[in-house]
C-alpha cells in the first residue's frame, strides 16, 4: 500500500505509513493513478518554480526509522498537528533537534538583523545627516541611561531627605537661638523662658501696643514669680504701659513678700502721688513705719513738690545744648526727652543733660520722700 503523503511502499493493511508516520487509507487503482498523476504534476511544477517544500510534503524525504510506542502507534500519530494542519517533524536523534533550533535561531538573527538594517537605510535616505555609529552607540548606551536613571532618583531622594533635616534644623536654631524666634515662642504659647515674654512684651510696647505689652510682661512675671529684682522690673514695665492698677499690685506683691525693702514702698509712692491718691500715700506711710523698722515718717504732707526746673531754657541752638535741671534740696530729678511723661522709673538725673542736632521735648519731675512734684517740659532744637 502506498503512502499519499510521501509515496513509499507499505505492508498491505498497515494502518499508518512506517517511513513518515502519516494514516494510511485504502484506494482503488484508478485512485491511485490519479493520485500519483498529481503527484508527478507537483513534483514538476515545483522544480519549474524552484520552491522547496515542507519536509512532511516532499515525497523524496529521506527514510528515516519512526519512533514506536509500546501500543504500536508512531510517534507522529501521538503528536498534535502544527499551524498548518500538518504533523509536526519528527527528530529520531536529539542532535538532530538541537542542530534544528540552533537554525532556528540563526534564522531569526538574520531576520531581526535585516529589519534593523532596513530602518537605518530608510532613516538614512529621509535624514541626510543620519550617522549609523552614532545609533549604534545610543542602543549601546539604553542599559547605562536606565542604570543613570534609577541612581539619579536615589540622588534626588538623598538630597530631599538632607534638605528637609537642614530646613528643621534651621528652623529649631531660628526659633530657639534669636530674638524673633523668642518672640514667637513667647506669642504662640509656646514659651518656657520668661525672657521670652519680656522680648515679645518690649516689642510690643515699642510698637504702641501698651495693653498686650502689660499681658506679655505679666506672663513673663508668672514664669520668674521668686526673683526679687525680675518683678521690680516688671513693676516698673506696668508703669510704663500705662498699667497703673497692675503696678500698684505689683509693688504691694513685693512689700507683702519682701517688707524690708525700700524700693517697692518707694515707687508705689511716687505712683499714688501721681495718680493724686493721697488717701492711699498716707495709709502706705502708716504701713510701711509698721513693717520696716527704723523707717522716719516724713514731716511733709502728701503736698505736692516743687517741679524742677532747666538751665537753659528752651529754644533753639546750633550745635549742641547742656541742660542742667535744678530741684528742691534732697529731691531726685526723673526725665525724658522724647516727650512721653517721667516717671520714677525713667532716668535719674546725676548730671548735665547733652542734646545734639534734632529735635526734642524734655520733661523732668522731683521725688521728696516718695511724692512728686508736677511735671516740668520745654522744648528744644538743636542744628
Amino acid at each position: 500500500m502506498k503512502c499519499s503523503a510521501c509515496g513509499e511502499e507499505n505492508a498491505q493493511n498497515a494502518r499508518f505509513c512506517s517511513f513518515c508516520g502519516a494514516r494510511l487509507s485504502a484506494a482503488s487503482p484508478d485512485e491511485e493513478q490519479k493520485k500519483t498523476h498529481g503527484e508527478e504534476e507537483v513534483v514538476e511544477k515545483a522544480a519549474e518554480t524552484h520552491t522547496a517544500q515542507p519536509l512532511s510534503d516532499n515525497p523524496y524525504q529521506p527514510r528515516r526509522m519512526p519512533t514506536i510506542y509500546a501500543d504500536g502507534s508512531p510517534q507522529a500519530a501521538r503528536e498534535p498537528l502544527n499551524a498548518r494542519g500538518k504533523a509536526p517533524k519528527v527528530f529520531l536523534f536529539d542532535d538532530e533537534k538541537e542542530e534544528e533550533e540552533k537554525r532556528q535561531r540563526e534564522l531569526d538573527r538574520s531576520r531581526q538583523a535585516a529589519i534593523r538594517r532596513a530602518e537605518l537605510e530608510c532613516r538614512a535616505e529621509e535624514d541626510p545627516f543620519f550617522d549609523e555609529d552614532d545609533e549604534d552607540e545610543d542602543d549601546d548606551y539604553d542599559d547605562d541611561e536606565e542604570s543613570s536613571g534609577r541612581g539619579g532618583k536615589i540622588f534626588i531622594a538623598v538630597i530631599s531627605v538632607i534638605t528637609v533635616l537642614i530646613l528643621a534644623v534651621g528652623a529649631l536654631a531660628f526659633l530657639y537661638y534669636t530674638p524673633t524666634g523668642s518672640r514667637l515662642r513667647a506669642y504662640y504659647g509656646m514659651a518656657a523662658d520668661a525672657d521670652d515674654y519680656v522680648y515679645l512684651a518690649d516689642w510690643q510696647l515699642q510698637n504702641g501696643n501698651e495693653a498686650e505689652a502689660a499681658s506679655s510682661y505679666y506672663n513673663a512675671f508668672l514664669l520668674n514669680r521668686d526673683d526679687y529684682d525680675f518683678a521690680l522690673t516688671i513693676a516698673q514695665k506696668f508703669e510704663q504701659c500705662g498699667a497703673s492698677e497692675r503696678a500698684e499690685q505689683m509693688y504691694m506683691y513685693l512689700i507683702d513678700r519682701y517688707p524690708l525693702e525700700s524700693d517697692p514702698y518707694d515707687y508705689l509712692m511716687a505712683l499714688l502721688v501721681r495718680e493724686g491718691k493721697n488717701d492711699e500715700y498716707l495709709a502706705l506711710i502708716d504701713y510701711r513705719a509698721e513693717r520696716q523698722p527704723g523707717y522716719v515718717v516724713p514731716e511733709r504732707s502728701a503736698e505736692a513738690v516743687d517741679m524742677p526746673s532747666a538751665s537753659p531754657a528752651g529754644g533753639s541752638y546750633t550745635g549742641s545744648v547742656h541742660i542742667t535741671l535744678s530741684a528742691a534740696e534732697g529731691a531726685s530729678i526723673y526725665f525724658t526727652v522724647d516727650g512721653s511723661d517721667p516717671t520714677t522709673a525713667s532716668r535719674l538725673y546725676s548730671g548735665p543733660v547733652i542734646l545734639y542736632s534734632g529735635s526734642y521735648r524734655l520733661r523732668a519731675i522731683a521725688v521728696v520722700n516718695g511724692v512728686a512734684s508736677d511735671v516740668f517740659s520745654a522744648s528744644y532744637t538743636v542744628s
